[in-house]
């Protein structure tokens, strides 16, 4: 063999290499940089690249090159623009899922896309704008390079064509395996979650109006889900007015406190005493989220899976529920909430001020009246410590004002967590422990005040979590899951009450805590009474059946209509699942519908 040829077949021999080898670990090392990052900063290489995300991302490289690799070679001035493109996008869609799990521990999902808004996108540039601007640069840069050097392996050959076709060839093995492998890839691929989530989602939004039947309606009464109110003129004979103080928990897991089973000594002291006073309500669940839509749940009864604009593109949502507010207010209470962030987003200012609110303050309004306060805030508001000293403020002025109901919420403990200046530091340098640590003592200061006051001989204290944040105990987020729930009341003997429930159980439990005769609000049972005839409960994303909760799955509309409502005491279906959440949104537009018209 001579020169000429042994080089013309090292060359080839190096066009392969560059071909089948250089070109997809330059491409699955640029896709996996946002891996990469979270691995250094936030996790450790060997869980981040395991087997199973090595494998499936070089599967979904093959796919790409193949797809990619005979767009640049049949429409080359086209594939300069939409190669680059599409790389980048890849890229972008990687580093917004590993900012989903750094900042709020989930990942695409339904809370995820009913959250994204315009608001928010300019809320995670307040965040993030430095960070999502660098991002964005390394992306572009990376993208136009790996194009560039794809380009250089694929100009117009007859190895080209034949390399193309293997890589197409390659693309459909790899399209096999990771579609048999479908159930747990996704989770591997951020794009694919993407697509596979929001296709599941855009199918949930589909309405479509479903009648059930007389046997359906009877199974529903079965388990109390069908909305009731009770009638109200009950209330004539209640006497005895006792004051409301609710301490709404960002984030707060019951295991958070030594009662619920904490493994950190001392994280909720201040709770832990409250608890102890209390009765701690240890199966209480969210059914809901996020925040705007567990506080809709837990006032009125109800399951709203709503986007955070709906409430303010639809003002009159709920007007016609009689909420718990609304009978606070025939009763003559003073109603308040104070929040140390801004409550319009979601549409909760607006929501509380439809239910009888005489006045939600909240960040823009503490504010202007604390100009100070602006140097210790963080990303979300105010610190929870300046929160609970406003809160102190208001309870002197309302000493002469009762009955009352006050809320007031407490943010500390939101991803990605913060520590008031004037919060005792607690044992363990985790940021969220710190936070958890810090709400308690911000809670510890309400509740001293309260105390000082000779308040509490009259009054009912609710300190409730809104979702269950992050679960320390089984390392993970779970966006459904047992959440704090502890009343102290005149009324009630201190214990625990294992009762399941949910957030829509909340409005009744409290009235009954006052005293008040109400034990159902719409879909919404007291715990301490009529909930416990029914120990099934039924939410838009699990269910729990003999104490035991398990997660729901997706069925299409299609699939909902053809079901039929069976024994859900023993087991529940997701298209059941969904057609009774359909037929409840139906009823509550129904509802709304019906004032209107009787406006017009």
């Amino acid at each position: 063999m001579n020169f000429q040829s042994t080089k013309a077949l090292l060359q080839k021999i190096s066009i392969i290499i560059y071909r089948f080898v250089i070109i997809p670990i330059l491409l699955w090392g640029f896709l996996s940089i946002p891996q990469l990052y979270y691995a250094f900063n936030y996790s450790e290489i060997w869980k981040e690249f395991s087997k199973s995300f090595i494998n499936h991302n070089f599967q979904f490289v093959f796919i790409l090159i193949g797809g990619l690799a005979w767009i640049n070679y049949s429409f080359k001035n086209a594939s300069r623009f939409i190669f680059p493109l599409i790389l980048f996008v890849l890229f972008m869609i990687r580093f917004i899922n590993i900012g989903l799990e750094k900042t709020f521990h989930i990942s695409f999902s339904p809370i995820v896309f009913r959250s994204t808004s315009l608001d928010s996108v300019l809320i995670a540039f307040n965040l993030f704008g430095m960070e999502l601007l660098i991002i964005s640069l390394i992306g572009i840069l990376g993208s136009i390079a790996v194009y560039f050097l794809m380009d250089r392996g694929f100009h117009k050959s007859k190895t080209s064509i034949i390399t193309i076709v293997l890589f197409l060839l390659l693309a459909v093995r790899s399209t096999y395996i990771l579609y048999n492998e479908r159930y747990y890839a996704f989770e591997n691929i951020p794009s694919y979650k993407l697509v596979k989530e929001l296709l599941e989602f855009q199918d949930s939004l589909k309405q479509n109006h479903i009648t059930l039947s007389d046997v359906e309606v009877q199974k529903l009464n079965k388990i109390g889900i069908v909305p009731q109110l009770q009638d109200l003129s009950i209330l004539k004979i209640y006497v005895q007015k006792r004051n409301l103080v609710i301490l709404y928990l960002e984030s707060f897991n019951t295991s958070y406190t030594k009662k619920g089973g904490s493994h950190f000594k001392d994280l909720t002291p201040n709770i832990d005493l409250f608890i102890e006073k209390s009765v701690l309500f240890l199966n209480y669940f969210n059914a809901v989220s996020p925040t705007h839509n567990s506080i809709f749940s837990s006032w009125c009864g109800i399951f709203p899976e709503l986007h955070d604009n709906y409430v303010r593109e639809n003002p009159d949502y709920t007007k016609s529920l009689t909420c718990f507010s609304d009978i606070l207010n025939s009763l003559g209470y003073t109603q308040k909430f104070y929040f140390g962030h801004g409550s319009w987003y979601g549409g909760i200012t607006l929501f509380l001020k439809n239910h009888s609110y005489e006045q939600v303050t909240e960040l823009s309004d503490i504010e202007r009246e604390f100009p100070e306060w602006i140097k210790d805030k963080h990303v979300w508001g105010i610190q929870d410590t300046d929160l609970s000293r406003y809160v102190i403020r208001e309870v002197e002025k309302l000493e002469n004002n009762q009955p009352f109901n006050i809320g007031a919420f407490y943010i500390n403990t939101h991803p990605p967590y913060f520590m008031a200046p004037d919060c005792p530091k607690y044992m363990s340098d985790d940021l969220h422990l710190q936070s958890i640590h810090c709400v308690d003592h911000a809670v510890g200061m309400v509740l001293r005040t309260l105390k000082k006051r000779g308040l509490m001989g009259n009054t009912v204290v609710v300190v409730v979590g809104d979702t269950p944040g992050n679960d320390h105990e089984k390392g993970q987020f779970l966006p459904y899951n047992k959440t704090l729930l502890a009343i102290y009341s005149p009324n009630l003997k201190p214990g625990i009450n294992e009762t399941v429930s949910y957030s829509p159980d909340l409005g009744p439990t409290i009235l009954e805590a006052m005293g008040i005769p109400v034990t159902q609000i719409q879909s919404g049972h007291s715990i301490l009474s009529s909930r416990m005839d029914f120990p099934t409960l039924v939410a838009p994303e699990f269910s729990v059946v003999d104490g035991e909760f398990r997660n729901g799955g997706r069925c299409s509309l299609e699939e909902v209509k053809m079901q039929r409502i069976g024994i859900i005491q023993d087991n529940i279906t997701d298209c059941e699942r969904r057609r009774i959440f359909h037929y409840l949104s139906q009823w509550l537009q129904s509802q709304d519908s019906k004032r209107t018209l009787t406006i017009d």
